[in-house]
């Protein structure tokens, strides 16, 4: 265990002398052993900072190597009672909660950052329009603004995922022992306010059999990479000459080895590629647990591997796509130029016919369909408006320039989509608003 547990020795430090701390304060050792036992564990520290002592292979794991140190450092009679009613079942989850608890914090704190950068910029742009897509088709008229909105809203979700994973975790497993408890006179209250921990998980039993909140925390983690995935697919097909919306600062681009004019998006392929990383190490969990006796096991040692390399994983990725969206450039004038080319205030057009004209929905729908077909056999849009005019007129549709204004200009079109979640930029503000609070 010795690899995977070396990031955890600070955090099985920490237990130990709460756990050491209690004991006297429950009179199950003195406070002068208890006094021994605690210099020699802030010695430690200090040793393995600055490289004097370091882990042991023959020692197993880094629970004993601390007690090895301590015994070795202030004898038998104190090192020797640092682990009376405790086993390494319920010390190494707890170290590990510990470890988990730091660490999720940490990547917490990141994807409230990043939700914080991609409101700021999103008010920025909420009249910025750009086209909207389903199937990769072109749909509607959104602007720049909704679009960077809609990935926080997502994002603000992976979160609250995040949190509530934090909570389950968030409880203390020392006084559970191997599986039972202990005869001693614990408290084990004192120890979970020692680690500041938020409750104490109290069944012996299931403190060292339930890996529940670990795999609550990997899905949490997969489930947020599967959104900053789907970002970095979306600016690597914007990027790209066919869209050309976004340009990639330099810093997250890649050359080519033989072609000198490409700009690859490397890094954004690679959290696209990851992906999989994160996916495969909730899976690892899901199915290590899914046949195991209850009680210790130490197939439970591979919660460790799959938390520390999940969690880092998912922190470097955050770091990068904040770096990514902070540098992303736009290209206003080409969003513009795609949504007025591809008929995206099609619906909007459909739309006046049923508040103006007073036409089925369905009816508009197909007045509008042969509209649209009439154009794109002849290599018009919208843009042409007395072609247009004229095809609606051959279905006794008469509109005005000033509806026509209202309707089919999509920096217009979106002024009307007022409803709640709607792109009207007086929405997508108060919806910025809105998830600045949740944030």
């Amino acid at each position: 265990s010795i690899t995977i547990d070396r990031p955890m020795f600070y955090q099985s430090v920490w237990g130990s002398e709460a756990h050491v701390s209690m004991l006297a304060y429950q009179e199950i050792i003195t406070d002068a052993q208890c006094k021994k036992i605690l210099e020699g564990l802030q010695k430690i520290k200090t040793d393995f900072a600055e490289g004097k002592w370091d882990l042991q292979l023959q020692e197993e794991d880094v629970q004993m190597n601390i007690e090895r140190y301590l015994i070795d450092n202030v004898g038998i009679e104190n090192g020797g009672r640092m682990h009376t009613c405790r086993s390494r079942n319920d010390q190494v989850a707890n170290d590990t909660k510990l470890y988990t608890r730091d660490h999720l914090v940490a990547v917490i704190e990141k994807v409230i950052n990043f939700v914080d950068l991609l409101l700021e910029q999103a008010q920025e742009h909420t009249e910025t329009l750009m086209p909207g897509y389903t199937h990769i088709q072109h749909a509607q008229p959104i602007t720049y603004g909704y679009w960077l909105s809609h990935i926080a809203a997502g994002t603000l979700r992976d979160l609250r995922r995040l949190l509530a994973a934090y909570d389950n975790n968030d409880s203390n497993s020392l006084g559970a022992g191997a599986i039972s408890g202990t005869s001693f006179p614990i408290d084990r209250e004192l120890t979970t306010n020692l680690l500041g921990f938020g409750s104490t998980q109290e069944h012996g039993l299931d403190v060292v059999s339930s890996k529940d909140a670990n795999l609550e925390i990997l899905s949490g983690l997969a489930i947020l990479f599967s959104t900053l995935s789907r970002l970095a697919n979306e600016i690597i097909y914007n990027i790209g000459y066919e869209f050309n919306t976004m340009v990639l600062d330099d810093g997250f681009s890649m050359g080519s080895s033989m072609m000198p004019q490409k700009k690859n998006p490397g890094v954004l392929e690679l959290v696209r590629g990851r992906t999989g990383a994160i996916y495969g190490k909730l899976m690892h969990m899901l199915s290590l647990t899914k046949g195991l006796h209850f009680g210790y096991n130490r197939d439970y040692h591979e919660d460790k591997v799959t938390l520390v390399e999940g969690l880092q994983l998912v922190s470097d990725t955050v770091d990068v796509l904040h770096g990514v969206m902070a540098t992303l450039t736009i290209k206003p004038e080409r969003m513009e130029y795609l949504v007025r080319q591809n008929f995206a205030t099609a619906t909007e057009l459909a739309n006046y016919l049923v508040k103006v004209h007073d036409i089925p929905f369905r009816l508009c729908h197909r007045v509008v369909g042969y509209v649209v077909g009439k154009l794109v056999d002849e290599g018009k849009n919208f843009g042409d408006k007395e072609r247009t005019k004229a095809l609606l007129a051959e279905k006794e549709i008469h509109i005005s320039d000033s509806d026509y204004e209202s309707f089919l200009n999509p920096k217009e079109v979106i002024k009307n989509y007022t409803c709640l979640g709607g792109v009207a930029p007086k929405e997508v503000s108060r919806m910025i608003k809105s998830m600045k609070k949740d944030n």
